[in-house]
């Protein structure tokens, strides 16, 4: 059995925070970064809080078997749109790993988790956040 480790990264200059857990097979690491909303107030220092993914509400990701059989390793960026509930509802792939399997696996895994949504002066709002999946074998 393999550890499987998350960091965590925020770009609002927070230290990374370490989280793990163990799954057969494969180590796998995932970093998370909030981004600039989709439609930004005129003063963005009104947005107090941006969207951010909460991992425990995340399903195992799945390495893809041809993914692992070819020792393919990437990191793949992906966009999320966040609604006032948590939801995602469009997502798209930023910057590929290089291999359009592992992209998709990602993005799969991360569309199911549950997001806390961005707040505008204490309010729910709907924000474009970004999140970034490393793929590494050991």
């Amino acid at each position: 059995m393999f550890s499987i480790v998350r960091t965590v990264r925020s770009t609002l200059g927070c230290p990374p925070v370490p989280a793990s857990f163990y799954v057969a097979g494969v180590a796998f690491a995932c970093a998370a970064a909030a981004q600039a909303a989709s439609s930004p107030p005129a003063d963005d220092s009104a947005v107090t809080a941006r969207a951010t993914l909460e991992f425990r509400s995340c399903a195992k990701p799945q390495y893809p078997k041809a993914d692992l059989q070819g020792h393919h390793e990437g990191a793949v960026t992906l966009g999320f749109l966040v609604d006032e509930n948590g939801r995602v509802k469009d997502s798209k792939v930023m910057e590929s790993s290089g291999f359009a399997t592992l992209d998709e696996a990602a993005r799969t895994a991360l569309a199911t988790c549950g997001f806390r949504p961005a707040l505008d002066n204490g309010k729910p709002v709907q924000q474009w956040t970004s999140v970034k999946y490393v793929w590494t074998l050991r």
